[in-house]
């Protein structure tokens, strides 16, 4: 039985951090190490509130954001598997072991995530797999999304061109392409993808196990702006993050065009949902928004540690 170890980067949400790592203790296959990636100020003292978890505890001088946090997290881990789980999901009792077990019982697979239900509503799925969309890579076909668990798309195997909220990966692949892309600081679960498969690794979502995504469900106030409503540096991340991804393994002469279109359903969803804020607070999204374009849209990046072909 492999050893496995998970990686939780985490800012400025101890409540979510305390329920997640709560469950870490009644995992049925339990982890060698947890290393916890903390930039929040002030960081909360989890090694004395959890003096049973082999906790590793990892508190940056500054904001790193979500890439850079994964990385120091699994440098600093020594096991063959590594488990990166985003701070605000619940876990199912066996959840490490099915998809260490995934990984044992499949020598190509490098990557494998489960399926998600919203926690608060777990008659409703919040992502079963993220496989692209017939446009190329321009957006993804998430199954499952926002609709009643579907039996039929539950213990199977699928497809998946991204990782996001929970994944466990294979230390020798992370060591093979570098890691996360730090150049993406917030979302570079696809481009990591990518580049996972682009060496010949396989990359699959097991829906035979699900984790439960502690966020708003749809319909409740804030729902699309849950991440990014008190926090206009990450939502400029976001926007220049799937900008810099799009350029890079989507090249067009129209990019930016293009681009600008399919952004226009996430920007609507955002300012919609902060409607309600303080003008001084929809200036400054306003603003990370223009900045995010502006960063997403500059020189493209070659995709780090890709295969060439």
């Amino acid at each position: 039985m492999a050893a496995i170890d998970v990686v939780i980067p985490t800012h400025d949400r101890p409540a979510s951090l305390a329920r997640l790592l709560e469950d870490l203790t009644e995992q049925s296959r339990s982890p060698g190490r947890i290393v916890v990636v903390d930039d929040s100020a002030p960081s909360e003292p989890w090694e004395q509130r959890y003096p049973n978890l082999p906790l590793h505890v990892i508190r940056p001088s500054q904001r790193v954001f979500v890439s850079s946090a994964k990385n120091l997290g699994w440098r600093a881990c020594g096991a063959p598997l590594v488990a990166f789980v985003d701070d605000d999901n619940r876990l199912p009792l066996d959840l490490l072991d099915v998809l260490a077990s995934d990984l044992e019982g499949h020598s190509t697979w490098g990557a494998v995530m489960p399926g998600v239900l919203y926690a608060s509503r777990p008659d409703l799925v919040w992502v079963y797999a993220a496989p692209f969309a017939n446009d190329h890579r321009w957006s993804y076909r998430l199954l499952g999304r926002n609709a009643p668990r579907d039996p039929q798309l539950e213990q199977r195997i699928l497809p998946t061109d991204a990782l996001p909220n929970l994944s466990v990966i294979r230390r020798e692949v992370l060591e093979a392409v570098g890691g996360f892309d730090e150049r993406l600081p917030v979302n570079s679960s696809g481009d990591l993808c990518q580049r996972i498969k682009q060496n010949d690794w396989e990359v699959w979502a097991d829906t035979s196990v699900l984790t439960y995504h502690d966020v708003e469900a749809p319909g409740q106030p804030m729902y699309w702006a849950s991440h990014t409503l008190h926090d206009a540096d990450r939502l400029r991340w976001e926007i220049a993050d799937w900008l810099r991804f799009q350029r890079r393994w989507n090249p067009s002469r129209l990019f930016g065009p293009r681009a600008g279109y399919h952004s226009l359903h996430f920007l609507a969803s955002h300012f919609v949902a902060v409607g309600g804020l303080a003008p001084t607070r929809l200036i400054s999204h306003a603003a990370a928004a223009v900045g995010g374009f502006r960063q997403g849209l500059g020189p493209p990046s070659e995709p780090r540690n890709a295969k060439a072909s």
